[in-house]
């Protein structure tokens, strides 16, 4: 039979106030202490030796809170204005030459067709390309002299066959890329100094340095150099050069721990995706009857292969082939974005265009027997044409010659003065279709660096002065509270 809570021998029944025992649940686990407990309870009446301390326990009896506190004290509290101020502030062309980093930049054919211009390379122009195959081809303007392609970056290049990477070759101008940011410059660099082009002034004398060091020099020297970088940068502001220095440096101190961690375990960890895009450029180039990739985070230029020059433009064939090949080993979603520097179709234009003013004049010189007034007249009579072009009559005795068919033409027995006036007719027609071509291309040309220059402008300090000036007037709290009320 079960006791009852009024039989005598219940145990509870013995329990009262006064009693040594106490209804308590026993635990092996001691209870953790409250947080402030040293600092919230005092124990009254303690034995001056006893091991309970007799005051209370204060936050600067432990050494870790002492360090804090110190820290804290030694902080100094800093106005955030002044340096908002120095970060939103308008870098000077000094100070952009200084800046020792690359910014990263964006595959934008105008900001590339105006770097062209920068460094020199005039006779240079950025065609974007949408799609691969002889049709394309067939609509760019000839020659072509290099590609540059634009993808996300997910690894190291698969084609590491020491045969297809030789050494470079001497013929062939291929530097390595020796710091972050710096590919787009390197693949443009890959390309223009192979061409045997005269740019004059700057390029000139890089090429003229840097063709006899090795790849991996090239690429320091490169990095090194104030003026390129300078233009590289020149469309990079203050606050975009500041957050590159700080990519780098988060980028570093992950490097850093991930090495540390490394050391601690052997586990392998699974690879968690990045979430990062990188995005990398490369350079396709016609050297030495091959094709070439230049990638300028790998050692060697890699070989294509040998291809006869069987067609125009064969070149762009075998490129396109590697270019959907490297298009198929990234991922599905994976964006790109190719680039083909050609000659600039405004050199061959203006070249016709002194041609034909030769012809012109040369058949005003010559004398067919017919009337004198009947004669050809000069294409540098009154209102000439010319004159819109900045052509002089010596210039062009000077620059241009006769072709041989011209010669052999004019030069015929049955070509008399009727025939003289026609083709100096059908000429003059040329020059107008050639003329519209031309302005139409320095329109295109200026309307270009116009963008760039107006890119370049940095409205930061003013949008910073004026949000700020809304912040006191109070009208910055008011769209505040009033976007609030409506969301």
């Amino acid at each position: 039979m079960e006791p009852t809570k009024d039989d005598a021998t219940s145990p509870m029944s013995r329990i009262t106030d006064d009693s040594q025992y106490t209804n308590t649940r026993r635990s092996s686990r001691a209870r953790k202490a409250p947080a402030k407990y040293d600092e919230t309870y005092v124990i009254p009446n303690a034995k001056p030796n006893a091991k309970v301390p007799s005051q209370p326990t204060t936050k600067q009896d432990r050494p870790k809170r002492k360090a804090a506190q110190a820290a804290t004290q030694n902080i100094i509290p800093e106005d955030a204005g002044p340096i908002l101020e120095d970060v939103l502030s308008q870098m000077s062309p000094d100070e952009r030459e200084e800046y020792d980093g690359w910014a990263e930049l964006e595959s934008d054919p105008g900001f590339f067709g105006a770097m062209l211009v920068e460094l020199g390379a005039k006779e240079y122009t950025i065609q974007e390309i949408y799609s691969l195959g002889p049709e394309t081809w067939k609509e760019l303007p000839q020659p072509v002299y290099g590609l540059i392609f634009l993808f996300e970056y997910e690894g190291d290049d698969d084609n590491n066959n020491t045969d297809n990477r030789p050494d470079c070759p001497g013929y062939l101008w291929f530097a390595n890329q020796t710091t972050a940011n710096a590919c787009a410059t390197v693949a443009l660099m890959n390309i223009l100094m192979n061409p045997p082009s005269n740019f004059g002034g700057y390029l000139n004398a890089f090429r003229s340095q840097t063709g006899a060091i090795p790849p991996p020099h090239r690429g320091h020297r490169l990095d090194r150099d104030t003026y390129i970088r300078s233009v590289h940068n020149s469309l990079a502001r203050r606050i975009d050069l500041i957050a590159e220095d700080l990519a780098l440096d988060n980028k570093y101190e992950e490097s850093q721990k991930k090495r540390k961690a490394q050391k601690r375990t052997a586990r392998p960890k699974r690879k968690k995706p990045n979430a990062d895009i990188n995005y990398h450029y490369i350079a396709y180039v016609p050297m030495g009857g091959q094709v070439w990739e230049l990638d300028g985070l790998q050692t060697n230029p890699l070989s294509l292969g040998r291809t006869p020059k069987s067609k125009e433009g064969w070149w762009l064939d075998v490129a396109g082939e590697a270019i959907q090949e490297r298009m198929m080993r990234n991922s599905e979603y994976s964006s790109y974005n190719l680039l083909a520097i050609c000659q600039s179709p405004l050199k061959e234009r203006t070249r016709e265009f002194g041609q034909s003013l030769y012809f012109s004049l040369a058949l005003h010189k010559r004398d067919f027997g017919g009337n004198p007034s009947d004669r050809v007249p000069d294409p540098f009579g009154p209102d000439p044409d010319a004159k819109r072009l900045d052509y002089s009559r010596s210039g062009v005795d000077r620059s241009f010659g006769p072709r041989r068919s011209f010669k052999e033409t004019i030069n015929d027995p049955g070509f008399d003065n009727t025939k003289a006036l026609a083709l100096a007719k059908k000429l003059e027609s040329e020059r107008d279709a050639l003329e519209a071509l031309i302005v139409a291309e320095q329109e295109a040309i200026n309307e270009m660096m116009e963008r760039y220059r107006s890119r370049k402008r940095d409205y930061t300090p003013a949008i910073h002065q004026w949000v700020r000036t809304l912040a006191e007037k109070g009208v910055l709290r008011e769209l505040i509270q009033e976007i609030d009320r409506e969301s």
